[in-house]
C-alpha cells in the first residue's frame, strides 16, 4: 500500500498523476502549491509530464510551475516526457521555454534519455529544437554504445555533430564502441 505520507505527496501530486484535470483545476484555483516538491523533489508538474497528462501538464505551467525545476536527482519535467516517450507534453515543454540542456546527475539530457529509449520522434523533435546536445554524455556516444545505426544516422544528418567530441570521462565516440 501506498503511503503518502512517507514520500511527500500533496492531493495536487496525486491529481496530476492520475490526469485528474477537474480536480487539478480547483485545487489551483484554491491555492495549492503547484511547485511543493515530494521528498524526491518531483513537482507535480514532474508527475503530470511523466504521465503525459497534457491538459494537466498545461493547466501547471498556465498557472506559474517552474518548467525547468529539477528533481534531486537532476530529473526536469521534460526529461520525465522524453523518457516516457510523450511527445506532445515534450512539444508543449518545449513552446513554454524548457531547457532541453539541463543534465541529470548521471550527465543525462533529455535528448540521451530519448536515444537511450528508443524513441525516435522525440528525438527527432528534440533536434529540431536544438540541434546539440549541450552537457553530460552526448547523444551521439549513447548511440554508438546502443549499436543504434538508425539514431546514429539521425544524429549525424540533422545535428552539427562533431565525431571526434569526447565525453565528459575522455572517450571518443569510436571509443566508446568498444566499451
Amino acid at each position: 500500500m501506498l503511503n503518502i505520507f512517507q514520500i511527500g505527496l500533496t492531493a495536487l501530486h496525486l491529481a496530476s498523476k492520475e490526469g485528474y484535470v477537474h480536480v487539478v483545476d480547483e485545487l489551483l484555483r484554491r491555492g495549492a502549491d503547484f511547485d511543493a516538491p515530494t521528498k524526491k523533489g518531483n513537482t507535480a508538474l514532474h508527475i503530470a509530464s511523466l504521465a503525459g497528462h497534457f491538459e494537466v501538464v498545461k493547466l501547471l505551467l498556465d498557472a506559474g510551475a517552474n518548467i525547468n525545476r529539477q528533481s534531486v536527482i537532476g530529473f526536469t519535467p521534460l526529461y520525465m516526457a522524453a523518457q516516457e516517450n510523450h511527445l506532445n507534453v515534450v512539444d508543449l515543454l518545449l513552446q513554454r521555454g524548457a531547457n532541453q540542456a539541463l543534465t541529470t546527475e548521471d550527465g543525462f539530457t533529455p535528448l540521451a534519455v530519448a536515444l537511450q529509449q528508443g524513441h525516435d520522434r522525440v528525438v527527432a523533435h528534440l533536434l529540431e529544437r536544438d540541434s546539440r546536445s549541450r552537457g553530460g554524455m552526448p547523444a551521439l556516444h549513447i548511440a554508438a554504445r546502443k549499436d543504434d545505426a538508425n539514431a546514429v544516422s539521425l544524429l549525424l544528418n540533422n545535428a552539427e555533430v562533431n565525431v571526434n567530441h569526447q565525453s565528459q570521462v575522455s572517450f571518443t565516440v569510436f571509443f566508446s564502441e568498444f566499451n
